[in-house]
């Protein structure tokens, strides 16, 4: 009897702990079954309740771009009347340059590369600044040519052999090079003082400079080809304008040798042959 006991107590619980089980299994599917259907139920209200708020946004950030898109047509706008001006301005600057050269009797420089060279040495004294370059009489080089590189103005030769030349540098003291001011075309001298810095001068009363400005060859002097690039101001001395160079003349590699010839009127001929022959 007492066996029998054990052997019901024992078949009761393990019934009970596998209804529990079942039982516990489908109330997780219940309550997740109820979970979708809940969320089934509002993700539509929800959808709709929120569509207000979305127009809003929208409205807000189309409010926005078109804000954005009236400054930048009013932006382009005063960019293109400024445009227009300069252009203007500029055709205006060719036709009296062209009826000042009519007027002069000047014609059209002409550039010649005569060829490209390596700098083989570099002056470290502090009172001459130069460089040698490769190229000699057998290239064509010959003295007081223009030595350019693709970032600007390097100097100018002034000693030439067969195979090699020396480079006069534009910051040496003894280099002059006619320059101008790119805004105006004021002309002024580029003066070589030994330091990195070579200084401006010869400018016109009156006229003044930014720091930025841009400088130019001027193309005066028969050496350097007209608005090559020069430099920028940086600072405005005690002795004047600096001029920051836009080659680095400390660092040079590969260099062109420029040639330079305006080509001159009848006139011009004419006024240089009677006073070869008056002398």
């Amino acid at each position: 009897m007492k066996e029998l006991r054990h052997r019901f107590s024992s078949g009761f619980f393990i019934f009970l702990s596998l209804a529990l089980l079942i039982f516990g299994r489908s109330n997780i599917t219940m309550i997740n079954d109820m979970r979708t259907g809940v969320t089934d139920f509002f993700v539509p209200v929800l959808d709709v309740a929120s569509r207000p708020f979305a127009a809003m946004n929208d409205f807000a950030k189309w409010t926005q771009e078109l804000a954005i898109v009236f400054s930048e047509n009013e932006r382009l706008r005063q960019e293109n009347q400024q445009l227009k001006q300069a252009q203007i301005k500029a055709s205006q600057l060719a036709i009296d340059n062209q009826r000042l050269k009519k007027l002069l009797n000047i014609g059209e420089g002409r550039v010649n590369t005569i060829a490209a060279a390596r700098v083989v040495s570099d002056s470290d004294s502090p009172f001459f600044k130069s460089v040698l370059i490769n190229r000699g009489t057998r290239d064509g080089v010959k003295k007081g040519l223009a030595i350019i590189n693709e970032d600007g103005i390097i100097g100018r030769t002034i000693t030439v052999g067969d195979t090699s030349a020396r480079v006069l540098l534009a910051t040496d003291i003894n280099s002059r090079i006619p320059v101008k001011l790119a805004a105006s075309g004021i002309n002024m001298v580029l003066e070589g003082d030994n330091s990195p810095y070579p200084k401006l001068s010869f400018l016109p009363i009156g006229e003044k400079l930014s720091v930025g400005d841009l400088i130019l060859t001027s193309g005066y002097g028969m050496v350097f080809p007209h608005d090559l690039p020069v430099g920028q101001v940086v600072d405005m001395g005690p002795d004047g304008f600096r001029i920051k160079l836009s080659a680095k003349l400390y660092n040079l590699n590969f260099v062109s040798i420029v040639g330079y010839e305006i080509t001159r009127g009848p006139a011009t001929l004419k006024a240089e042959k009677s006073l070869k022959d008056s002398n």
